[in-house]
């Protein structure tokens, strides 16, 4: 009996042993390839065998046996067609004869019972022989249990069970928040030079509208559950982290403006140059199951785990609120102190000033106000505000997220809009009532022309996502229906640049009504030298804020140069280089003018 029963714990032991050191090993990793090879597939113990599926299902005992290579090719593509599942609200489904494939093969070990004695390795082939040419950009190949996706009762990715045509905006399976609707899958990331990470992880729906169409938000969660706690890589080129609990993925097919997909991206590659908390992102491609999902931006989850992994803070300390003062992370306690103190403060008086400057990072929420209000944010402030602090008593900072309002309406009045709301516009009011706050605002606003908001620098940004994505457009289109087509998606691109090329002729004039005067007024200058050999500078003194305008005529009467003139209260001076040729000119600002000699 006794000799019996060591036997059973010795064979218990050994498959138990088997089981902690049994994987499949893959001849190749997965990646990008040019043509298709032959895949072989091992595990350590002869007695065991292995199985795999293509579809992106788990490996059970009735998945394929592995006994030869396998031919990497395109009878390996899966046949699920996951594509033509109506996954959205269905006034909006876009139909689509076929979609591109990459070869996902997931595969586990099995013993002699069938009994699956490993981890399940999943590894996704892009081979552009096949006609998976992602055109340089890099790939997410996440790999699910279809049933975790597309069951009536549990799948996050349908109408379902939870959908009411009444009510098509705000129900359905995708719209189900929480743990519980959190699905385990894998997820492998790969650069064009294949590096990369492959790690299971847990997949959410994400977003507000975006749920319901069929290219959803969606967010992935590192957890030590699935294997690991972070996201190892270094994603993101605008910085230095390279661990992340969680990771965003932002459609393309987002936005109610325009049809560009890249209004996330252009907006925080923009604002990571300034003093905002701004998310990493990346345009990258994403293959479901097998399947080609479309353009995404990839991109940083702002919540607490954001302030951990850039400031330090430990996550569960961390006071994160959105909306002006709805708790989202830690307690809202000490912002709703500050908020209610205040509503009732006078920041014209210098000690109530100070204090107000120790509860805020000042210089933080003068560029996200101007940031916002300078895009033009269409659905900013009463929308898309979060705001944290890294410890009770300590100054607040905003982090910007969710830009898919900006850069469209370069005449939209934002800062107008911004000081005009109930609730959501106390705070930047009472600061505009300081008047140190307003000369800052200023200040930044003149420094930020030559930097973040100049014309050829927002351009270059442009230039840059339209050349990444371009090859990839007429795939997202004909995929989702959005963009409509390649010609729509190059006219908006069109107006995100007339966006740029006007929006400060009328930023301009939203600032005069509550930070610079610009009307023409009566104004004492000079310019030296003067003659001049060309360059020459204005020597202008003012008493206020001031943006005017400086034109030059010629004594024929006509105009042969103009620029605005950005004056902070005291001695401006100011250089200008007009490339005038000789001769006599007139320079005016104001109603007051003088004569300039150029010779050269």
């Amino acid at each position: 009996m006794r000799k019996q029963l060591l036997t059973v714990l010795l064979l218990l032991i050994a498959s138990i042993a088997a089981a902690q050191t049994e994987e499949v090993i893959f001849s190749a990793p997965g990646g990008f390839y040019e043509d298709s090879f032959l895949l072989s597939l091992e595990c350590y113990h002869a007695n065991h065998h292995i199985r795999y599926t293509t579809n992106g299902n788990s490996p059970t005992p009735n998945s394929t046996r592995y006994t030869e290579p396998l031919v990497l090719n395109g009878t390996l593509h899966s046949t699920s067609d996951i594509y033509t599942i109506v996954n959205c609200i269905p006034s909006v489904y876009h139909p689509t004869d076929s979609v591109r494939h990459c070869i996902v093969i997931r595969a586990a070990v099995f013993d002699e019972n069938d009994s699956c004695v490993s981890a399940v390795a999943t590894h996704s082939y892009f081979i552009r022989s096949l006609g998976c040419d992602t055109h340089g950009m890099p790939v997410l190949s996440l790999a699910a249990d279809s049933l975790s996706l597309f069951d009536y009762e549990t799948g996050i990715f349908i109408p379902g069970v939870h959908y009411d045509p009444a009510d098509s905006t705000h129900t359905g399976n995708y719209c189900e928040k929480g743990r519980e609707w959190e699905r385990p899958i894998n997820m492998e990331f790969y650069e064009t030079d294949n590096s990369g990470i492959n790690q299971p992880c847990g997949l959410r729906t994400h977003g507000g509208s975006s749920r319901w169409f069929q290219q959803k938000g969606l967010r992935l969660y590192a957890r030590e559950e699935y294997g690991k706690k972070k996201f190892h890589h270094r994603f993101f080129a605008t910085t230095t982290v390279e661990k992340f609990k969680h990771l965003n993925l932002h459609p393309f097919r987002c936005s109610n403006w325009l049809q560009t997909g890249g209004q996330e991206h252009l907006s925080q590659t923009v604002a990571a140059t300034l003093d905002i908390d701004a998310l990493g992102v990346r345009q990258t491609l994403v293959f479901l199951n097998g399947e080609y999902w479309g353009i995404y931006t990839l991109e940083e989850s702002p919540d607490e785990h954001y302030v951990e992994d850039h400031y330090g803070y430990d996550d569960e300390q961390v006071n994160l609120l959105k909306y002006w003062g709805v708790t989202q992370n830690g307690d809202g306690t000490d912002w709703w102190q500050f908020f209610n103190w205040i509503s009732d403060a006078d920041l014209s008086q210098p000690d109530q000033a100070a204090y107000a400057y120790s509860r805020i990072d000042v210089p933080s929420f003068i560029d996200y106000v101007l940031f916002e209000t300078y895009t033009a944010n269409l659905d900013w402030p009463q929308n898309n505000v979060l705001h944290w602090q890294g410890e009770t008593g300590g100054p607040f900072r905003w982090l910007f997220y969710d830009a898919d309002g900006c850069f469209t309406r370069p005449s939209y009045n934002a800062l107008e809009h911004a000081t005009s709301q109930e609730g959501s516009s106390m705070l930047i009011n009472k600061f505009l009532e300081n008047e140190a706050f307003r000369d800052s605002f200023f200040q930044r606003y003149v420094e930020l022309l030559d930097a973040a908001f100049s014309v050829p620098y927002l351009l270059s940004v442009l230039y840059d996502y339209q050349q990444t994505v371009e090859g990839e457009i007429p795939l997202q289109s004909e995929r989702f229906g959005f963009p409509t087509d390649l010609q729509r998606w190059n006219d908006d691109l069109e107006e995100a640049k007339t966006f740029f090329r006007t929006r400060n002729y009328y930023y301009q004039q939203e600032i005069g009504a509550y930070i610079a005067n610009v009307d023409s007024v009566t104004t004492t200058f000079f310019c030296a030298p003067n003659p001049s050999r060309g360059a020459f500078w204005i020597n202008i003194q003012s008493n206020e804020n001031a943006i005017l305008p400086l034109t030059i005529y010629d004594m024929m009467g006509r105009l042969v140069y103009a620029t605005d003139l950005y004056l902070f209260p005291s001695e401006n001076v100011i250089p200008l280089h007009p490339a005038l040729s000789s001769g006599l000119y007139l320079v005016k600002i104001g109603d007051t003018t003088h004569r300039l000699v150029i010779a050269k």
